[in-house]
């Protein structure tokens, strides 16, 4: 059965602690109480050691809880400093009102075509060049999509490819002559 703590019994110098929210916290605990009444009724020092050692406890818990939440209630200051700090640094130029209208960058531009497709040929935007891409071989075309889309070496392109890593810049170095003479040829 718990025994709560009646503080109308401590009275004198002991009524004293029973002001400090920090003591009243300690002994609501039930073995703390005990362990105070034998103090203050036996007068003995093995009771006295064991209620010190339980403050001590307590004690610590109390500051590690208060630690904790310091942690905790600056880490989350820290971070919307950081959020904030990010957000104005980069803001979304594009979800900025455009003058008078209020329309945004983005409301204005959501008729502009967006290219999804991985089809190299579908990404030209000059006809003679999408042309010079179509004379060249199949080989030359996987070199310059995997080189220039795909970001491989040529190192890299070579060991897939089963060839010499000088051949897969022959290719590569070839299959852009071929694109240079093509829109020279479509300049003049």
């Amino acid at each position: 059965m718990k025994q709560k703590c009646p503080y109308s019994m401590i009275k004198g110098a002991h009524g004293e602690l029973m002001k400090n929210p920090l003591f009243r916290s300690f002994i609501q605990d039930e073995e703390s109480w005990r362990c105070y009444l034998d103090v203050i009724n036996d007068n003995d020092n093995e009771a006295l050691n064991r209620l010190n050692q339980l403050f001590h406890m307590f004690y610590a818990e109390i500051r590690f809880i208060a630690y904790v939440s310091r942690l905790v209630h600056y880490t989350a200051i820290n971070y919307d400093r950081k959020r904030r700090l990010n957000s104005m640094r980069y803001p979304l130029t594009l979800d900025q009102p455009v003058k008078e209208s209020g329309d945004s960058w983005v409301d204005l531009m959501a008729g502009a075509p967006i290219y999804t497709s991985n089809e190299v040929e579908q990404q030209f935007l000059s006809y003679s060049l999408f042309r010079a891409y179509k004379r060249l071989t199949t080989k030359q075309k996987e070199v310059l999509t995997l080189y220039y889309r795909e970001g491989a070496t040529d190192t890299e392109i070579a060991n897939d490819s089963g060839v010499s890593q000088q051949a897969v810049s022959r290719r590569r170095k070839r299959a852009l002559q071929k694109l240079r003479e093509v829109v020279k040829e479509g300049i003049r």
